[in-house]
């Protein structure tokens, strides 16, 4: 037996037998239990006594009915209880986005930290291969799993301490009726849960929508999680599309909130919810919204959401306001604080995304706010600027080859050509010919895109493992005045343009930016096409080589 794989060792459970089975190992294992359809993950180190303890009385009337007829025991030389625990944590995720199988089991199984862990994982590579070849899962390469978004937002992941606290603060307070009025004249405060990029916010909001929505407390209530962003919301209902309890319906927009009234909202990524300015083709179904409601077009969509639902959760990053639709932060703080009488406040501040740690996002904003005055290097995390796009996409694909789950994202500082003529190109850059993203949901799942630029309405609230940000012609840096400015003439999003000051739009175009150069969980890599921004940059990112 190779002391660098584990091997697989398949067993006929129905028969219980169990003290005949002659197995070649006495280590440490990880069991599947499967009957064609349903399965059950565990670890233990003595498979044998383990199997006749699931046909015991204690455990038998929860597994009985799946009447497992085959157990897969994997297990090697170098199977200890550490890593043992940590492939059952691994396969029981893994396996739940791969569809193979229902997993049966309650819980993901207890996450470990270890120091051989690179090692171990490397083994997992091969054990996940070896599982293929048995055809107990249907992905080939875990690692599509890892990076698909319905593993991410797994309403079964094991949060972090801090996720977990916030989590349990607004269950607690939805419980103890805390945010309720003391006076008729008002309703109920909204919970407000705050955080910068890759905080968790999202992780937050699924998991707490999967609590509510398969409690028996709240059976009876209606629950709805609300999306403004179209791509983000189409990749949620992804995310819930097979999870037992959850109707993908459930998962909404602002507008459906105007349909029928609800128990509870839960809203992520409340900061793009809209107002009635530059909202173009939505605009009639803006105002349907209103009429619904016998509200006027000055009321916007966070109204809509405090109106017709007893209980809300908002979950918001002001910092990621990209254009005038969105309800701005000054209007959202008056009306939670004067009309509804205020919130009832969480903060979320634990990088969860970005390798780099707390004080990157920071960084970020400082760096286009022009608040910097020195470098600062970020460990574990490659952040780099190139002079040359060329190397850019040489170096991105190679991680895209490695990792997967890489691509390219830019504002909106070139006209959409391809939109309405397919054969002509969007982008030109050091003699690379790429498109804009031709389709907004399903884009970051779809291999064959992986050489479009993608924009914010389609990378916004996703995670990338790296990415590569153009910033275009849209923003240059003016050596007279020492400032970083717009030009209007190269940037081309009407829907955010469209009357607004120049002072409004930089503001805009800069925080677009800082949302793209927040996607990044391993890298970011910046190309800038104006020469005196790009100089400007070298003080503050390291030029790759």
């Amino acid at each position: 037996m190779s002391d660098a794989m584990y091997t697989v060792e398949t067993r006929d459970f129905s028969n219980k037998d169990f003290d005949n089975w002659d197995l070649p190992f006495d280590y440490h294992c990880v069991y599947i239990l499967e009957n064609g359809k349903e399965a059950y993950v565990g670890e233990t180190k003595n498979p044998i006594t383990r199997s006749t303890q699931h046909m015991s009385n204690a455990e038998r009337n929860r597994l009985k009915k799946y009447q497992f007829t085959k157990i897969h025991i994997m297990s090697g030389l170098r199977s200890t209880e550490t890593p043992a625990k940590h492939y059952e944590f691994l396969l029981i995720k893994l396996m739940r986005v791969d569809g193979k199988y229902t997993i049966v089991n309650h819980d993901d199984g207890e996450k470990q930290h270890y120091y051989e862990k690179n090692e171990f994982e490397l083994y997992f590579d091969q054990l996940w291969l070896k599982l293929a070849e048995l055809d107990l899962v249907r992905t080939k390469e875990f690692q599509l799993i890892i990076n698909s978004n319905s593993y991410k937002y797994s309403p079964y992941t094991i949060l972090t301490q801090a996720q977990h606290n916030a989590l349990t603060s607004i269950v607690h307070t939805i419980d103890s009726e805390e945010t309720m009025p003391h006076d008729n004249r008002f309703k109920a405060r909204p919970i407000l849960v705050s955080g910068d990029a890759g905080t968790g916010k999202t992780v937050v909001a699924t998991s707490l929508f999967y609590y509510l929505k398969t409690h028996e407390q709240y059976k009876n209530k209606k629950i709805g999680l609300v999306y403004a962003n179209t791509s983000t919301r189409s990749e949620i209902q992804t995310v819930f599309k097979n999870v037992d309890g959850i109707k993908e319906k459930d998962v909404i927009s602002p507008i459906d909130v105007t349909k029928q009234y609800y128990d509870i909202i839960i809203c992520d990524e409340s900061q793009r919810l809209r107002q009635g300015k530059n909202l173009g083709l939505y605009f009639r179904h803006f105002k349907q919204g209103n009429e619904r409601l016998d509200f006027d077009d000055s009321h916007n969509e966070l109204d809509w959401l405090l109106t017709n639902s007893g209980c809300q959760i908002l979950f918001y990053d002001e910092k990621q306001s990209t254009g005038p639709s969105d309800v701005d932060t000054a209007l959202f703080d008056q009306t939670l604080h004067e009309r509804w009488r205020g919130i009832r406040p969480i903060r979320l501040s634990e990088q969860m995304r970005i390798r780099a740690g707390n004080r990157y996002v920071p960084y970020i904003y400082d760096l286009l706010y022009q608040r910097k005055r020195t470098k600062e290097d970020f460990e574990n995390y490659e952040f780099k600027l190139f002079t040359s796009f060329s190397e850019l996409c040489r170096q991105l694909d190679q991680k895209e080859k490695k990792v997967g789950l890489c691509r390219y994202c830019s504002g909106y500082p070139w006209k959409w050509n391809s939109k309405k003529d397919k054969s002509q190109v969007d982008i030109i850059l050091d003699g690379v010919k790429m498109l804009w993203n031709s389709q907004t949901g399903g884009w970051l799942s779809n291999p064959a895109l992986t050489k479009e630029m993608g924009s914010i309405y389609t990378l916004a609230g996703l995670d990338l493992n790296y990415t590569g940000v153009v910033i275009g012609p849209d923003l240059y840096y003016d050596k007279s005045d020492e400032k970083i400015k717009v030009n209007r003439k190269c940037y081309f999003d009407d829907k955010v343009k469209k009357g607004v000051s120049d002072d409004e739009l930089i503001e805009y175009v800069l925080n677009t930016y800082a949302v793209l150069l927040t996607r990044g969980i391993q890298g970011t890599y910046l190309y800038v096409c104006d020469d005196n921004l790009r100089e400007y940059m070298k003080k503050f990112i390291h030029i790759s080589n």
